[in-house]
């Protein structure tokens, strides 16, 4: 197989690097529930077995390579592994693979960030910093790994069921499902591999991720994030724009959007009332600020992904709904 090109080193290492939601799809509004689940060869084929490299700002990917060979490039690092084997990739992270042509199958699955960074999800699960804030590649013998392989293989399937069915408690059960796969996964990082190391632009991304998700209803200006990072306004927003091509309002403003249509398609709270719990002290301004940041109104954007709208096309994509 061919070799991959690693990305430039140092302040210009992330501008030749695509970014997308999926390989090959421009980023589109994120939606707080992305999940997306597909086999590796239905996608390698498009693209000659051979996916470059680039990364997702604001996606959590875990690659299971049940069969064939495949060489992996991440951050700058390149391995050639034979499945079974499951790459981990955290948001933010720089990858690309080639897969062993017509030889390879398995699965990747995708979900959105805000999942992983979910307050019930991240206080109840131990390996945040082995598995969710490191790359790994993780291998198993065929032979000496057949309990874990099983227990992988069983939950994979589960996963892609949930993925593609619409039955009750869909989204309790991925979530339940991805968590008991996580759990194991991470139990072998901690026993078998040690930390791996990341750039001063990732950490503190990573860093300044986990305090949006702690404050950001508190509508906090952007120096008390750069103080709590011990760093200055100008330098936080380089790193936000090298790694998420965003600056750090903009990912304030985000974060705070997506809980609102979050709340909006899970509840029949009223507007007012999520205005309050996002910490915005006047429904009316939150209506304005839902308005330019989405294109319609809490009230219209309710409505569409209740489908009481047939003239507008849904804004927003929801696990299996492709």
């Amino acid at each position: 197989m061919n070799t991959l090109k690693a990305a430039s080193t140092g302040n210009r290492r992330y501008q030749s690097i695509s970014r997308y939601t999926l390989y090959s799809e421009a980023p589109s509004a994120s939606d707080p529930e992305f999940v997306h689940i597909e086999d590796i060869p239905s996608r390698a084929r498009l693209f000659d077995w051979a996916i470059n490299i680039h990364t997702h700002p604001n996606m959590f990917q875990l690659i299971y390579v049940q069969k064939g060979k495949v060489r992996i490039h991440i951050d700058g690092i390149e391995e050639s592994r034979q499945g079974p084997c499951i790459i981990g990739i955290p948001a933010g992270v720089v990858h690309g693979f080639e897969f062993e042509r017509d030889a390879t199958n398995g699965c990747v699955i995708t979900v959105a960030q805000l999942l992983m960074l979910d307050e019930q999800f991240a206080r109840n699960f131990p390996y945040r910093k082995e598995l969710l804030e490191n790359p790994q590649i993780l291998t198993f013998d065929l032979n000496d790994d057949r309990e874990d392989l099983e227990f992988i293989n069983q939950s994979v399937l589960q996963l892609t069921r949930e993925y593609q069915q619409d039955a009750n408690g869909k989204r309790s059960m991925f979530s339940w499902l991805l968590f008991a796969l996580l759990l194991k996964l991470g139990r072998r990082v901690e026993a078998n591999q040690p930390a791996q190391t990341e750039d001063l632009h990732s950490e503190r991304f990573r860093k300044l991720n986990q305090l949006i998700e702690q404050h950001y209803r508190r509508h906090l200006p952007v120096e008390q994030y750069a103080e709590w990072l011990n760093t200055t306004p100008a330098s936080l927003s380089r790193t936000c724009k090298q790694v998420a091509d965003k600056n750090i309002t903009d990912l304030l403003y985000d974060r705070l959007i997506l809980e609102a249509q979050r709340s909006l398609i899970y509840s029949s709270v009223p507007v007012s009332l999520i205005a309050y719990d996002l910490g915005f002290t006047d429904p009316a301004y939150f209506s304005r600020f839902f308005r330019r940041r989405v294109g319609v109104s809490p009230t219209a954007f309710r409505e569409l992904r209740d489908g009481t709208v047939a003239s507008e096309q849904p804004l927003l994509r929801l696990a299996g709904n492709h």
